[in-house]
């Protein structure tokens, strides 16, 4: 029996959630017997027999400037174009809009289907940090048209699929559809984990320990986060910030929270951790009293998912992404009001009532997001495209 082969690219590796997904859906057709050929600058080490991985070389250091993302857009449509032909591919995946915009010629010249999962919300509002308005333009119709030439398209949040649908919809009707990040299965951690994570990271074992996690640029707002500390009424709280920046463009913001949390006077309070193994991570989360994420601009954020996994309080804006996984007002805030995050973690803190309900508010979320997420991507992608016997 001939199984069905994928054919998918990716060539920015960076480390966080968005990159531990796209590993997870290969992983999702993978498992089910599929051939998965992906495109990519830099290996992507997989080991399963049926897994190609065809890296395209170049005579230049690789990055994330102009060169490689002009090389990208040149020679990834023509490489996957040679390989879908060669292969006899049955199924373009686009992570993300410009994945579909590159792979659009060859699924377009092949008369293959293409569906497209969207992680962030596609820059049709010219929103994306650091860039000239220029490239914010030429990015936003490079996007359009992958969403345009999709056959579907499956996005993290509702908000996103909503506003894809409005924007392509008005020139073709465009199937979408939205798929949750899920909460993945945590090992339990022990009580002398906790005491340990503690203890190696300078925090008093009776000190209130708040926690944020993700990639260090603008969007993850964690200043606002540092300029509530001096006015929160709790004795020895401490901030711990895992991740690190992952463009160089980020780094500025980094150094930019560290000048404020001089400024601020918050010394040994706050505590950059860097990036941690997932082992590390959850003893972190165990150690912690409750997650913070004021973000303005998320798709569906796994490391709050995996808070709400290991039993942490969680908060978080009241943003699209958040608000699907977190849905009650007393578990977000403004991420622009200062005050209106103060009072949430005021109140999680002095009263006792509120403290109770946020828990019991948090359980019942993590159950909504305990389910199989690579059999319902894999049930996506092949619905209504392919003959049952590849389902």
């Amino acid at each position: 029996m001939d199984w069905m082969k994928v054919m998918t690219a990716m060539y920015t590796i960076r480390r966080g959630g968005a990159y531990d997904r796209f590993i997870m859906m290969l992983e999702a057709f993978l498992e089910r017997e599929c051939t998965v050929h992906c495109l990519s600058l830099t290996p992507i080490e997989i080991e399963h027999p049926c897994y190609r991985n065809h890296v395209l070389f170049l005579p230049f250091k690789i990055g994330n400037g102009f060169a490689t993302k002009l090389t990208v857009l040149l020679f990834f449509p023509l490489y996957s174009l040679l390989v879908g032909w060669r292969e006899r591919i049955d199924l373009f995946v686009a992570f993300g809009p410009l994945y579909a915009f590159i792979q659009a010629i060859p699924k377009l010249i092949l008369g293959r289907p293409m569906i497209t999962l969207v992680r962030l919300e596609p820059s049709f509002g010219l929103r994306i940090e650091d860039s000239s308005r220029f490239n914010l333009r030429l990015n936003g119709v490079m996007e359009y048209i992958g969403l345009f030439f999709s056959d579907k398209v499956v996005t993290v949040n509702r908000d996103m699929r909503d506003s894809i649908i409005r924007a392509i919809g008005k020139w073709k009707k465009i199937e979408a559809e939205v798929l949750f990040n899920n909460i993945l299965p945590i090992p339990s951690v022990e009580a002398e984990d906790f005491c340990q994570a503690r203890t190696q990271l300078g925090i008093p074992k009776e000190a209130k320990v708040l926690v944020t996690v993700g990639v260090l640029n603008p969007r993850k707002n964690i200043e606002i986060l540092l300029k509530c500390f001096p006015e929160v009424q709790i004795q020895d709280l401490f901030l711990l910030i895992v991740g690190d920046a992952s463009l160089n463009s980020d780094f500025w913001y980094k150094n930019h929270l560290k000048e404020l949390i001089k400024t601020l006077g918050l010394g040994k309070r706050v505590i950059f951790t860097g990036w941690l193994k997932k082992e590390e991570l959850r003893k972190i989360l165990s150690a912690a009293d409750l997650f913070i994420m004021p973000s303005t601009r998320e798709g569906m954020p796994n490391a709050m998912l995996e808070a709400l996994g290991v039993g942490l309080p969680c908060m978080g804006s009241n943003i699209p992404g958040i608000k699907d996984i977190l849905h009650y007002e007393d578990l977000m805030f403004d991420p622009l009001e200062k005050e209106s995050l103060l009072q949430k973690i005021q109140g999680f803190f002095s009263d006792r009532q509120f403290f109770d309900k946020v828990k019991r508010l948090c359980q019942e979320r993590k159950k909504a997001f305990t389910f199989d997420w690579k059999e319902k991507v894999f049930q996506m992608a092949t619905k209504r495209t392919f003959p049952s016997r590849w389902l």
